[in-house]
């Protein structure tokens, strides 16, 4: 039987309905113009038009993931972050929007920077698909940026995005644990590190638990495991007037601010997400 296209958008929104999917509608047109490359006004006002066969076949493959737990941008292989399009691989975490936030906070000061010192030298730890040093890198011409993962794929990953963005030449991916392969001093550290407890880990959805790699997840027994490494660590590696920029838990405030206290580094701003929670700190250290 011949499928529509307003008659596969209506498919789609009832089974998401149907198993309790949020934002089903949504998550019906992501898919539809995202697998099929139709645009939102094709949607609006193509109603009529008939899907090729592969097309339904598509569609269908997609609806059977979706329904078994799979997210919207692990099907379509790509998330959109600060306005770019990056690929996803399995073994990157899923850029979220609350992590525009640490980019909103940091393109600022890069930008201080370059017209202080010509030039803005950015460690991102753990940078998964290159998300958060290629947004800033993006907006902010002079700026350069080593990314750093202990995972090969993720690397693979970021690399691909760099290329894709056009920033290749001025973003360096670099296998390491943290700091262990890490060299010279830099004006910016930025990271979104794991830090879901290991109780909340257990407690995690289908879509986050099952398709977000662990390791870029788990934090530690409290979540604070990477925290403390870099509350120890980073100030080794900035530069004069550097910054250290912070993804947090919405519930981590007060104890990474200890970790960071604790290590006589400076609290310079403290940033909340569209939900008006706790999303960013940014430290800097005494003296320098």
């Amino acid at each position: 039987m011949a499928l529509s296209l307003s008659d596969a958008l209506l498919k789609m929104r009832m089974a998401f309905d149907a198993s309790g999917i949020e934002d089903a509608g949504f998550e019906a047109k992501a898919l539809l113009t995202g697998l099929l490359e139709f645009s939102t006004l094709d949607i609006a006002i193509r109603t009529d038009l008939i899907l090729k066969d592969e097309q339904v076949v598509l569609l269908n493959k997609a609806i059977r993931e979706r329904l078994s737990g799979k997210p919207v941008y692990r099907i379509l292989g790509w998330r959109e972050f600060y306005g770019l399009k990056f690929e996803l691989s399995e073994e990157t975490l899923e850029p979220r929007s609350d992590t525009e936030t640490l980019v909103d906070a940091i393109l600022p000061i890069s930008q201080k920077i370059i017209e202080e010192r010509g030039s803005c030298s950015i460690l991102d730890l753990g940078t998964g698909t290159g998300a958060i040093a290629l947004s800033i890198l993006h907006n902010c011409e002079g700026a350069t940026a080593v990314g750093v993962d202990v995972s090969d794929g993720a690397l693979k990953t970021a690399r691909q995005n760099s290329k894709q963005l056009g920033l290749a030449d001025r973003f360096t991916a670099l296998r390491s644990n943290w700091f262990s392969n890490v060299d010279g001093m830099f004006d910016i550290v930025v990271s979104n590190p794991p830090y879901i407890s290991a109780k909340a880990m257990g407690e995690l959805s289908i879509e986050v638990g099952e398709h977000d790699p662990h390791l870029a997840l788990h934090g530690g027994d409290d979540g604070l495991d990477a925290y403390r490494l870099l509350a120890e660590q980073s100030v080794g590696y900035l530069k004069t007037g550097g910054i250290i920029g912070l993804e947090i838990g919405f519930d981590q405030n007060d104890s990474v601010k200890r970790l960071f206290l604790d290590q006589d580094l400076v609290l310079t701003g403290e940033y909340k997400d569209l939900g008006g929670r706790d999303r960013v700190l940014l430290f800097g250290s005494c003296g320098k």
